[in-house]
């Protein structure tokens, strides 16, 4: 009965050992999720305060239109004749 008493107070111990570390572990994600909640408040902050702050060029707040291609629109470029090329 001593071995099996034995085994059994080993694997008590391992238990605690690995309570231990899942603790450190479940705390460490804790603080990471607190940093991130943080950061991202931040950042929505910031990009609030980008979107209406005065003081930036008024083409800084603006969003990037792609730029219609003139070439290629109506079957030609700007003053083609629309007939083929032939040098």
């Amino acid at each position: 009965m001593s071995e099996i008493e034995e085994v059994q107070e080993q694997i008590k111990a391992n238990m605690e050992a690995m309570k231990e570390k899942m603790t450190t572990m479940m705390e460490a994600m804790m603080s990471m999720r607190k940093m991130m909640e943080v950061n991202t408040a931040i950042v929505v902050v910031a990009s609030t305060a980008t979107d209406v702050d005065p003081t930036q060029p008024s083409d800084f707040n603006q969003v990037n239109h792609p730029v219609s291609d003139m070439v290629g629109q109506g079957g030609g470029a700007l003053g083609s004749t629309g007939g083929p090329h032939f040098m």
